[in-house]
């Protein structure tokens, strides 16, 4: 009987070392040892140090209950502060990411508009440069229609001072019939140079015609010989005031079109010196930042995503850990009750508590 009940004793303490832990009936196998205790048992032998040693197992189990539900509401505390990080660190990286998103196409609204303004500025300087070549070539065309008008007046009254000249010397009939054919040439000069100037007004058939008339005849009219001379004076006249008022009338015109052509090449040079650099310059700076926001925006996308994926991992240990609390729980409970179950086991065998 002694040894028996030692084999007993022994039992319950190897259970109560943790080493009869395991699940299903090997965990509840020392019942039937108590059981048959009971049976064999005599009613006057003393079950005391059985019940105390009862006793000490179910505490230890309650002891571990309660040191696994300490732990276990530890590890929840830590748990929420985990959720509650990463849950801040999501809110905060979408905020970020929404706040970059719209740095990202302000600057990139802000790039197309500079953009925009270089290609206008370039156009502007096509434009410019047309205008400024065309305004060119006018000037050099005016320059070239003044210059050969200037010249037909020039030569004109050059022909006009000749004749002038060559009728004072005419004095009598001889000196008239000496200087018939240089006024036969001098009236075919005067015709094709005063010819030019039919446009400009300039009537000139009736001197050219009084001057043949002279070279023609045998003698001398002084009178109309006077006459002729007066109105080469008055037609010479003329036509430096015509040659003057053309030369004025350029001289105010090709300041105008310089004045013109000074703005133009003033604007020319602005917008290829100073516009066009300064918008590519800008436009630059915009793409570095850009480049530079979208890198920030990237390293946001992929941090949320990494705090997404602890978020989940978290959550998915803590599943895992609250499904071996309660496993493990649900042991501790089937142990205390299994205990239970053996003390009254005993108590149907006879066996009480002294």
């Amino acid at each position: 009987m002694k040894a028996f009940i030692t084999l007993s004793l022994l039992y319950l303490t190897l259970a109560n070392q943790g080493i009869l832990s395991a699940t299903g009936e090997s965990v509840h196998a020392f019942q039937s040892v108590i059981v048959g205790l009971s049976e064999v048992a005599s009613k006057d032998f003393n079950f005391q140090q059985l019940f105390v040693a009862l006793d000490e197992l179910a505490e230890s189990f309650k002891e571990r209950k309660n040191e696994e539900n300490a732990f276990y509401e530890q590890e929840y505390q830590q748990y929420q502060a985990d959720v509650q990080y990463y849950q801040n660190q999501i809110t905060d990286y979408k905020n970020k990411i929404a706040q970059l998103e719209v740095d990202v196409k302000d600057l990139t609204d802000e790039r197309s508009r500079l953009q925009q303004l270089l290609t206008e500025a370039k156009q502007d300087l096509y434009d410019a440069t047309k205008l400024f070549n065309a305004k060119e070539a006018q000037i050099n065309s005016d320059k070239s229609v003044f210059t050969r008008q200037f010249n037909e007046y020039a030569d004109t009254i050059a022909v006009l001072d000749q004749a002038i000249a060559l009728l004072n010397e005419v004095k009598d009939e001889t000196s008239l019939l000496q200087k018939a054919d240089n006024i036969k040439e001098v009236s075919q000069k005067m015709h094709n140079h005063l010819k030019q100037l039919s446009s400009k007004r300039v009537f000139y058939q009736p001197l050219v015609k009084a001057l043949t008339q002279i070279a023609q005849n045998n003698y001398v009219d002084q009178e109309n010989l006077n006459k002729v001379i007066n109105y080469m004076n008055q037609l010479r006249q003329s036509l430096i005031d015509g040659q003057t008022s053309l030369q004025n009338q350029y001289d105010s015109q090709s300041k105008l079109q310089q004045d013109i052509l000074s703005e133009i090449q003033a604007k020319i040079t602005g917008i290829r010196d100073v516009l066009i650099p300064l918008l590519q310059a800008e436009i630059e700076t915009k793409d570095g930042e850009i480049k530079a926001l979208n890198a920030i925006l990237n390293d946001a996308r992929l941090n949320l995503a990494e705090a997404e994926d602890n978020l989940s991992a978290t959550q998915n240990r803590w599943i895992e850990r609250t499904a071996s609390h309660n496993t493990l729980i649900q042991q501790y409970d089937n142990e205390l009750l299994a205990i239970k179950d053996a003390e009254n086991a005993l108590k149907k065998g006879g066996i009480f508590r002294q």
